[in-house]
């Protein structure tokens, strides 16, 4: 079989890449810089890479921070099955041409290069998609957990929860031919019945704690030698009270872990042992066995006795369709993405670099010494400027400067302090001479300098308009002319949101803000460097903080930024050809029906569709509610809950219990977040994570507790929502739609 062919105009290595992660994540494959194989390393073209559940937490931003080695960004994909295709100094167990699998980081990808240790060779009857890319992981995990950790021997009985998934069934091989006793749970009758077709007698309903009474008799009251467990919440507790004395837990699920939930200790009186196993780490930190469980997995692979599982096959064309899979748990086995010449070509799009600055150039920032200005001096340093000029109307004596400047010097960066006007051509003529002169030229200009004067367009005097409108406007007027004939490698523009959605009381600051947007395509198009952010709230510096509004603006859909997920975003922003783009965090639709002019086709890819309401606004909704009997809205609230889960757990609403516990239905952090996003679109009521899948939750219960939200929300609408005297700016009532607390720049 040839290599696999790369897509036409792509480069010779790619990976998956993630953009906007969230429950609705776009897949892309990403170019990738190939790399030469080092002392003991392989390169393997990848012709099969399977996937496991840490992918898709990762790809929906559930994964935990300390979840990922050594703090390093976590990578998709584990295992993977291809050929050598280069062979690094002082290897001599794979040579170039050789079939292998194994794991390897990052292994979602076109090529890998790692320890030629981590491969094993692939026995000539085994293909790629079929064998090889469903063992590395399943029958690693097997191994590890049930012939290092628990020790499994002929005669005990072995308790496999999820047994239909990839490690299920390999521990169902494992565990019938050394002989030990199989009683397995699974969370459809699908998955049910296709485990007793392998043969396994006894099958239980993993979606429920009656395999807790069910397994007593089965083991004649002895109780259960090893639990491999996948399952969440109650389930954990009811399954260690069902290991006889001296048996052992492995634990395989990692919600409960990351969430650190608290574990009873009453069933350790038994001589009973926990253990909480993660691949990963024991690849990480024990090398040495890392590299002996490998070779015996191959070993045991080469002889027979692990042999190949059930999979689905998905091109890397559809790859975002083998997540959906995976993501709804709606598959048995493994899911396994195949590099084939054949299949239609693969998407690739090029990687943005990180952008990176001229140590010996001089960046320009005006109003950098306060707020956002002061925030985004760091962040020009973060990303290797060493020579700063901080402009402001007080300079030096502006309160955060000192702080600043003694931040940014140990760090390193040598600042430069002015008290001017930015509008001053003459002076800022003369400065930019001077920053040439000292020879680190000027490279770049950031320009954040504003000044906001609130008020009624009718009450604006031509004076109070031009106050606001010279920094920001006439600011960047005179940075363009003086910097035309410099080379810049950044010319970019704070703008603010306000430009977009608009407010009553800030129309020269709304006009400032728009005059900065064309000038940007103006610069564009005589092909000089420029780009403009419109900025939503920013939540931990500037305006907002200053003035305590952060309250208030959620109360109206603006969710205040935290400047991480700010700056993360300018990072991408510039490495793409934009020159104007907004960044903003909104509860949509909250902000819907209080910001007219975001229910526009401007922004109607960005709404919640009528569907996630029922075709009503969230208002109409309300309405609907107050005007039925109680027990009425509650069943109301109730039924629209039923129909959301069942569309998440992919089930028929009608086999939904709503006294049943949420968690015995296999409610797992992936399905639970996107059940919390569908009752935010819908309901506009955020339930914290914990309180969704807090001990005894049931439909009904949740039902109970968003109607009683719902009903306080909508009795004190009148008190609790803003109103045109209760945002800042506002001088008096008026008919017409309120003035926003618009986010400044």
């Amino acid at each position: 079989m040839p290599l696999p062919a790369t897509p036409a105009g792509a480069a010779d290595h790619y990976a998956l890449g993630v953009r906007d992660p969230g429950l609705s994540y776009r897949l892309a494959w990403q170019e990738i810089e190939g790399r030469k194989p080092g002392i003991g390393e392989v390169t393997v073209a990848v012709r099969a890479a399977a996937l496991n559940y840490r992918d898709i937490m990762q790809s929906v931003g559930l994964l935990p921070a300390e979840a990922t080695a050594g703090g390093r960004p976590a990578t998709r994909g584990l295992e993977c099955a291809g050929v050598v295709t280069a062979v690094g100094p002082g290897v001599g167990t794979a040579a170039v041409g050789d079939r292998v699998f194994g794991l390897a980081p990052a292994a979602l990808a076109s090529h890998v290069t790692s320890p030629a240790q981590a491969f094993q060779h692939i026995p000539d009857d085994m293909t790629y998609t079929e064998a090889a890319a469903t063992i590395p992981v399943a029958f690693g995990t097997v191994h590890y957990s049930l012939v290092t950790l628990a020790r499994l021997q002929a005669g005990e009985t072995l308790l496999v929860h999820g047994a239909a998934g990839g490690v299920g069934l390999a521990a169902l091989q494992y565990a019938t031919a050394c002989g030990a006793h199989v009683i397995a749970t699974a969370g459809s009758s699908l998955k049910r019945d296709f485990l007793r077709q392998l043969g396994i007698q006894h099958v239980l309903d993993s979606r429920s704690l009656d395999f807790v009474e069910q397994v007593k008799p089965l083991t004649r009251g002895r109780g259960i030698d090893i639990v491999l467990n996948s399952l969440a919440g109650e389930a954990i507790t009811r399954s260690l009270e069902l290991l006889r004395p001296g048996g052992r837990f492995l634990e395989l699920g990692k919600r409960d872990i990351y969430e650190n939930k608290p574990l009873l200790l009453r069933p350790f009186r038994n001589n009973i042992a926990f253990f909480g196993v993660d691949l990963t780490k024991a690849l990480m930190h024990r090398p040495d066995e890392a590299i002996a469980l490998v070779e015996e997995v191959g070993e045991r692979v080469r002889s027979g006795a692990y042999r190949p599982l059930l999979h689905t096959v998905y091109p890397a064309a559809r790859v975002a369709d083998a997540f959906a899979l995976l993501q709804h748990s709606r598959h048995i086995g493994k899911v396994v993405i195949a590099f084939d010449p054949l299949d239609e070509p693969v998407t690739v799009e090029a990687e943005p670099a990180r952008p990176a600055l001229d140590p010996q150039g001089t960046y320009l920032v005006t109003g950098g010494l306060s707020g956002f200005g002061a925030a985004t001096a760091h962040w020009l340093a973060d990303r290797g400027a060493r020579h700063l000029v901080l402009i402001g109307r007080r300079g030096a004596a502006a309160p955060e400067a000192p702080a600043l400047l003694d931040a940014l010097t140990r760090r390193g960066v040598q600042v430069t302090v002015r008290a001017m006007d930015c509008a001053d051509l003459a002076g800022m003529r003369a400065l930019l001479d001077g920053i040439d002169a000292a020879g680190h030229p000027l490279r770049g200009v950031v320009h954040c300098a504003m000044h906001l004067d609130d008020a009624p367009l009718s009450e604006l005097s031509e004076e109070r308009c031009a106050a606001v409108l010279a920094p920001k406007a006439g600011g960047a007027l005179v940075l363009d002319r003086l910097t035309r004939d410099r080379r810049l490698d950044l010319f970019l523009l704070v703008s603010s949101e306000a430009a977009h959605i608009g407010n009553l009381h800030q129309a020269p600051y709304v006009a400032g803000n728009l005059f900065l947007e064309a000038l940007v395509r103006q610069r564009r198009e005589a092909g000089l460097p420029a780009q403009a952010v419109s900025w939503g709230a920013l939540g931990e510096t500037g305006y907002v903080l200053r003035n305590d509004l952060t309250a208030q603006l959620s109360a109206i859909g603006l969710e205040p930024l935290r400047l991480r997920d700010a700056f993360a975003a300018l990072d991408d922003l510039l490495t793409r050809d934009t020159a104007v783009a907004g960044v903003a965090r909104y509860n949509w639709a909250r902000a819907r029906g209080l910001l007219p002019a975001l229910d526009t086709p401007r922004h109607s890819l960005l709404m919640p569709s009528h569907g996630e309401t029922g075709g009503r606004s969230h208002d109409e909704l309300l309405a609907e509610l107050a005007a039925l009997p109680r027990e009425e809205a509650r069943a109301a609230v109730q039924n629209a809950l039923t129909q959301l889960l069942a569309n998440v757990m992919q089930m028929d609403p009608d086999t939904l219990d709503p006294h049943r516990r949420l968690d015995e239905y296999g409610l797992d952090s992936l399905m639970a977040a996107e059940l919390l996003m569908s009752l935010r679109h819908r309901f506009d009521i955020d339930i914290p994570p914990m309180e969704l899948l807090r001990t005894g939750r049931t439909i009904d219960g949740l039902a109970t507790l968003l109607h009683l939200r719902l009903g306080a929300h909508h009795d004190q609408t009148a008190a609790a929502e803003p109103t045109a005297t209760d945002l800042p700016g506002q001088r008096s009532p008026t008919p017409e739609p309120p003035a926003l607390p618009v986010p400044r720049a």
